[in-house]
């Protein structure tokens, strides 16, 4: 196991686009790392830079201590999962696993035996060791991937979207099954995907990415709860965050709906800035007449349709934004690869709400949860910076 320091990468091409535009990450010994962002945020680019096969315009990547800029991909001692498996159609399972080993030329066949079969007995591939490739199901071909990363006993494991092509029930099955068995191998893991889900569930930190440039790199609940500007705010959580033209007025903050007070320090923060933007998700709201208004605020807008879940539903409230909001969310859904920013509010409600479309309905809010960005530089004028992680797109601005 070993460590990776990518320091002020840089991956330019031949038109002088920098796919990846100076970032800096370091991975700790036995830290697992998720890369997400959008498609073309240069994710998949800086994995295959970790791993040798995409050369490194400029900065240093150190991998146990040893700068690996010039070395081959085969002297680096890494096990890189790739989405499409990679496996060999005409080997069994077990040939397959062993392959990795018998390339090496100089271990020894009991050897290999053993390996294959404890990382088979790791991940539940026993009964399938003479099996060829094309009579597993998608989630047993992952698994016979990741077998034969684990025989190599590699410094790191790189995985590259390896979930994208199975369904969403696999999907979940091996997220948790990747979870379980990097926590008992206790190795070195930077995983790529553009499946938030995937990102928030697994890892230990996540680092975003946006056109090349590391926006936020934190733990999930720190991306969640204080993300460090609207890009962030508007790719992580599902349904993503509302965003509401806003101002404030000493202690109270006038959304489309109304006024609600919030924090003098929240105010502070946000004072004489003007026109702002201001972000809720839909949990933070509430049907008031099923909730404790304790540490909130209430306000009354016309609901215009709801789906029912069951234990939840949401309730969709349509709202006015002024031209300058409009085109900052246009631009947010273009930066989110298609993510509708539509001029609406989604709101979360208990199950037991009894608030229908057409609706003129007594919504609570909790107000300590609005964060407030300026819409010209995307910045999050309310953010924790002591519980955000870092962030090298603010410290660029001076924030």
């Amino acid at each position: 196991m070993a460590s990776i320091e990518m320091k002020n990468i840089v991956k330019k091409y031949g038109d002088g686009f920098p796919a990846v535009n100076d970032v800096s990450i370091d991975v700790a010994d036995g830290e697992f790392v998720i890369l997400v962002g959008p498609s073309g945020c240069g994710k998949s680019t800086l994995l295959r830079m970790i791993v040798g096969l995409e050369d490194i315009t400029s900065g240093d990547m150190v991998i146990g201590g040893s700068r690996m800029n010039d070395l081959a991909p085969r002297d680096r001692n890494l096990a890189m999962v790739f989405q499409n498996y990679a496996l060999y159609p005409h080997l069994s399972v077990y040939e397959n696993i062993a392959f990795p080993l018998r390339l090496k030329g100089d271990v020894p066949e009991s050897e290999i035996d053993a390996k294959v079969r404890e990382a088979s007995k790791t991940l539940e591939l026993d009964e399938h060791l003479e099996r060829k490739p094309g009579n597993l199901s998608g989630g047993q071909r992952q698994r016979v991937a990741m077998g034969r990363a684990i025989v190599r006993e590699a410094d790191a494991f790189l995985f590259d979207e390896p979930l994208s092509n199975l369904d969403a029930k696999l999907r979940g099955q091996m997220r948790t099954e990747i979870a379980r068995l990097q926590k008992r191998l206790g190795i070195t893991t930077v995983y790529v995907t553009h499946d938030q889900t995937e990102a928030m569930t697994l890892g230990d930190r996540v680092a975003v990415l946006k056109r090349g440039v590391l926006q936020q790199l934190a733990s999930p609940r720190q991306l969640y709860t204080n993300p460090a500007n609207l890009f962030v705010a508007g790719f992580i959580g599902s349904p993503p965050m509302n965003f509401l033209p806003a101002s404030v007025e000493g202690t109270t903050l006038k959304l489309p709906f109304g006024s609600v007070d919030i924090s003098k320090d929240r105010a502070a923060k946000a004072r004489d800035r003007g026109l702002l933007i201001a972000g809720i998700r839909p949990e933070h709201f509430e049907d008031a007449t099923v909730v404790d208004k304790t540490g909130g605020t209430t306000f009354t807008a016309k609901v215009d349709f709801v789906e029912w879940l069951g234990n939840e539903s949401y309730a969709y409230i349509p709202f006015e934004a002024p031209p300058e909001v409009t085109e900052k969310l246009l631009e947010l859904e273009k930066d989110l690869d298609g993510d509708a920013m539509r001029t609406q509010m989604v709101i979360s409600l208990d199950g037991a709400s009894r608030i229908d479309a057409g609706d003129e309905a007594e919504i609570w809010v909790d107000t300590s949860k609005i964060h407030l960005f300026d819409p010209s530089t995307g910045e999050n004028l309310t953010l924790d910076a002591s519980n955000a992680g870092s962030s090298p797109v603010l410290e660029v601005t001076g924030a």
